[in-house]
């Protein structure tokens, strides 16, 4: 028999990124066939070659399916067309790949590449009873063949038959002899049954046989580590950086135990090694480095070793942004903000880096209290990505921060991005913005606002919240602000902000009972110490003629920042209020 050639296999996978069909309905040939072909089997003969040469030298792996088709607008029983279908159609069509491979095997059921097309195709529509028929047929067929041997096991493993499976690769073994592919698979099973002592004699034995081989000893290592034999397991990983001192795999083997049995130590002195390592792909090292950042604990008390594995990132890759990006968040760690802020800066003044440099060094500075770095740097990331409607609702909220309220320029950034809005929870919240602009020197448009946003997003609990908010403190209509309040609590039960403005409401609804649970939920979810939810507690103590706690509560809201003016106002009120 014939063999699939590994060319075969790879045109076939090339194949399936961009099909070219003929098109429908189209009786032009896509070639010229010579007068001398003048009959339907010479024709059908001659696309078919032409397809297969087409496919196998043009740049468009595609270009050979044309022919393959009109051979069976020609000869709808062509076995050889049937199967070069059924393989392009891999991974891209299971039903088209089982059609077309059924049609060859039915037309040539000797072929034994047809055979195995068809078995896998029956795989591939979850036909699992009559693929394992046919693979059985196969490995009667052909015997020598260990690509069967190793299918067929996998088919049986997949199908809760592990012991078949097992069974199939020792026949495969006593067969062909040892085929360390094959093996290695049926450790892996061996493993999965906690057959773990035949596991284990079975790579002795392949060590006994050559003791330089390095990846038997990773394996061996590998299941004494998974039954727990962390003594053995280090020994054989040991053992295989012997035989490979610089190998990866041995490497990385290495470290993955070290780093199960939590000697973190030796963990970070061999991923240093792997680090170091020229053969190790820099996305690899990144991965391990993102899972080591990860373990909060690990990095926190391996800080100077995992900074000697950032600087050597650093240093080997010193013009890859994700590196540069990582080590500068590294600094961050350390605490050198300053330092960390200039490496971003250096990497946001490349346009060509991501655009999460800038929205990284706008945050420092907000962090930092820079107001006017902020919009600089805001105006440079509009300046590159215009069209960026989160951009334009930041840069509005930083101008509110700085102008304050009826400023041309604040809603002017805030409309911008209701235009630039591409989706609906986006759109929702720069109405919202706008609304939140205007509401109290025009309330009814910023009512009209409002209700834009819930158009957009019904469940917007900021915008629920702030509407019912100002509905009440505007004498508007309590019933619908509560039941707008009660919604933003329930979309978002954790919010203090939400709470206290649905006990305001309950407030000034004469529901004082009921007002004052919700504003201790309030405050004892409240992580910032705002001073407002402090002041309403007071009032509704007060109303509630808890004189005394209201007094307390009054002052608390004055050491946490509110006006002295309103403070003072409430504790008259307080002391002239009837014993």
């Amino acid at each position: 028999m014939k063999q699939r050639s590994a060319l075969c296999i790879l045109l076939v996978l090339c194949l399936l990124s961009c099909a070219r069909q003929p098109q429908k309905g189209s009786d032009q040939l896509p070639v010229e066939i010579p007068e001398h072909f003048n009959n339907d089997s010479l024709r059908a003969a001659y696309l078919y070659t032409e397809g297969v040469r087409v496919g196998a030298f043009s740049e468009d792996p595609l270009a050979g399916l044309p022919y393959f088709q009109m051979v069976l607008a020609i000869d709808s029983t062509h076995a050889p067309a049937h199967y070069r279908l059924s393989q392009a159609y891999l991974f891209r069509n299971a039903q088209k790949v089982h059609d077309h491979a059924r049609r060859a095997y039915a037309a040539d059921s000797t072929n034994l590449d047809y055979l195995d097309q068809y078995a896998y195709s029956l795989v591939t529509i979850g036909d699992y009873a009559k693929a394992k028929a046919n693979y059985e047929k196969l490995l009667r067929l052909d015997p020598k063949n260990p690509a069967n041997y190793r299918t067929a096991a996998i088919l049986y493993a997949s199908t809760n038959m592990p012991h078949m499976a097992i069974s199939i690769l020792d026949s495969a073994e006593h067969k062909l002899g040892y085929i360390e592919e094959l093996a290695r698979y049926r450790r892996e099973l061996l493993v999965r049954l906690r057959q773990h002592d035949r596991a284990i004699g079975e790579l002795q034995s392949v060590i006994a046989n050559n003791p330089r081989n390095a990846e038997a000893h990773i394996s061996l290592g590998e299941i004494y580590t998974s039954i727990g034999k962390d003594s053995l397991a280090e020994a054989s990983y040991r053992k295989a950086l012997e035989m490979s001192p610089n190998n990866p795999q041995v490497l990385a083997a290495l470290g993955d135990h070290y780093y199960r049995t939590e000697r973190n130590a030796e963990f970070l002195a061999v991923t240093k090694e792997l680090f170091l390592n020229d053969d190790v792909e820099l996305s690899r090292k990144l991965s391990i480095y993102d899972g080591i950042v990860k373990n909060e604990e690990l990095y926190r008390r391996n800080f100077f070793a995992v900074n000697t594995l950032a600087s050597i990132l650093h240093v080997k890759y010193p013009g890859d942004y994700e590196v540069a990006e990582r080590y500068a968040l590294h600094l961050v760690r350390g605490g050198k903000l300053e330092q960390s802020l200039e490496s971003f800066k250096k990497l946001a003044a490349d346009p060509a880096n991501p655009k999460r440099a800038l929205y990284t060094v706008i945050d420092m500075e907000k962090y930092l209290g820079r107001k006017d770095s902020v919009l600089h740097y805001l105006d440079v990331a509009i300046e590159r990505h215009p069209k960026d409607a989160d951009l334009h609702l930041r840069k509005g909220y930083e101008l509110l921060d700085s102008l304050g309220i009826n400023h041309r320029a604040v809603e002017g950034s805030f409309r911008k991005a209701i235009e630039l809005a591409a989706d609906s929870v986006t759109k929702s919240n720069a109405y919202a913005a706008l609304a939140d602009q205007l509401v109290e020197s025009n309330p009814n448009k910023g009512f009209r606002l409002y209700r834009k946003a819930l158009d957009f997003n019904p469940d917007n609990s900021l915008v629920l919240n702030n509407w019912a908010y100002f509905i009440c403190e505007m004498g508007g209509d309590l019933d619908k602000a509560l039941a707008m309040s009660s919604r933003a609590c329930e979309l978002d039960t954790a919010n203090a902000n939400n709470l206290d403005t649905k006990a305001w409401i309950l407030f000034k609804m004469g529901r004082t009972a009921e007002a004052k649970g919700v504003i201790k939920l309030a405050i004892s979810l409240d992580t910032t110490g705002e001073p407002t939810f402090l002041l309403h507690y007071a009032d509704i103590l007060a109303a509630e003629g808890e004189k005394f706690m209201a007094e307390i509560y009054y002052r608390r809201a004055l050491e946490a920042g509110e006006d002295a003016t309103v403070v003072e106002h409430r504790l008259q009120q307080l002391n002239q209020q009837q014993p």
